[in-house]
């Protein structure tokens, strides 16, 4: 299914949170720490689980198990989790048992399934994950819209992989409607991010560069590596530092 649309209506609370990549302790930490999510509480994610931080099968197993126990955690596909599943196409399983000699056997099981195959148990989990979900207020996608096309949301390759400056509101508002746009995708920084949302924007970007390494200078160091959640109700931020690497 590639769109979804969902009634937010019983729930207590409604957040969105940007992109994960891998930083599991960080995500943890946000959900039952900060946020302290109860399964009244209706949680979207924004794409890209996998890459870049140091546990991305922990993190996709953390978002299965939650949505099991009853959570309401709803999960958009991003551009890494499709450029997973397309390279499994091309993967050679004979090649990765022989290279996986050189992990231990607890970490073994974690990469490889008995057919060699990366991330193979998430299969389901990666097949199932829509381009777009849409409440009565808020669309969400993981890179945005291409305003410049005809039908900006139909085109969901650009849901995954668009980055382009945004045109006048005026245009915004004709493809949006009465709702606004939450997406990832864009490292940016979070006082970039923190003053869009003040402003009212009409489309908001929450990836404030969770995993993003190590930043060259002492500027990106202070406004990236950040798990940014928006509560949707309130349009309070809520910012983690990332825990799962150093900065």
């Amino acid at each position: 299914m590639k769109k979804v649309k969902l009634k937010t209506e019983k729930y207590v609370r409604r957040f969105a949170i940007g992109d994960v990549h891998g930083c599991f302790a960080t995500l943890k930490h946000l959900l039952e720490e900060e946020i302290q999510i109860t399964t009244n509480d209706f949680v979207v994610l924004l794409g890209d689980y996998v890459h870049k931080g140091p546990k991305s099968y922990e993190v996709i197993d953390y978002i299965i198990n939650l949505q099991k126990d009853g959570y309401p955690i709803y999960t958009i596909r991003g551009n890494h989790e499709q450029n997973l599943m397309d390279k499994q196409k091309n993967y050679q399983p004979r090649f990765l048992r022989f290279f996986s000699q050189m992990f231990s056997t607890s970490l073994k099981k974690k990469i490889l399934n008995e057919d060699g195959y990366i991330y193979w148990s998430f299969k389901g989990f990666l097949k199932s994950l829509p381009y777009q979900i849409t409440i009565e207020d808020f669309h969400f996608t993981h890179a945005g819209f291409d305003f410049d096309l005809p039908k900006p949301k139909k085109d969901f390759t650009s849901m995954l992989t668009v980055r382009k400056p945004l045109p006048e509101n005026e245009v915004i508002k004709k493809v949006l409607k009465k709702k606004r746009l939450v997406h990832g995708h864009t490292p940016t920084f979070i006082t970039e991010i923190e003053k869009n949302i003040a402003e009212s924007g009409l489309v908001i970007n929450l990836d404030s560069g969770c995993a993003f390494g190590k930043p060259p200078n002492i500027e990106q160091r202070i406004e990236l590596g950040f798990l940014t959640c928006l509560n949707l109700d309130t349009m309070e931020v809520i910012k983690v530092k990332n825990r799962d690497q150093e900065f």
